[in-house]
């Protein structure tokens, strides 16, 4: 009887000479250089319009009421008497203590002033 002949597969790789964990480093130190490059570019570019941190404070609600309140004067009169509503009841929500919900108020009285006005549907 004749041995059996045992082929071994060599691993994955090897077959070009090249060995994985070698080209899987460098792939990952090149990933990770360009990360590195990608990541300073953009600190460096300039920030058109940053971000404002806000906090739930009465000045910002005083804020945001003064601004409310000047603009509310050039609503249309289709919205002006529910941004009235709601400009007022959020400066009584501020003056209450209840600074989130008259915040809330007053930026959506805001955004009710920003919205195009609606069009007429046939």
């Amino acid at each position: 009887m004749s041995d059996p002949v045992f082929i071994r597969r060599p691993p994955p790789g090897e077959a070009s000479g090249r060995k994985p964990y070698r080209m899987r480093s460098l792939l990952l130190t090149s990933g990770g250089a360009l990360v590195l490059i990608a990541a300073i570019a953009l600190s460096l570019l300039p920030v058109e319009d940053a971000t404002r941190v806000t906090t739930d404070t009465p000045d910002y609600c005083n804020q945001l009421y003064s601004q409310a309140s000047a603009e509310a004067q050039k609503t249309p009169v289709a919205l002006a008497s529910q941004v009235d509503s709601l400009v007022e009841r959020g400066q009584q929500m501020c003056h209450a203590g209840q600074i989130r919900g008259g915040i809330i108020r007053l930026r959506r009285a805001l955004m009710l002033m920003h919205l195009p006005p609606p069009t007429a549907s046939r």
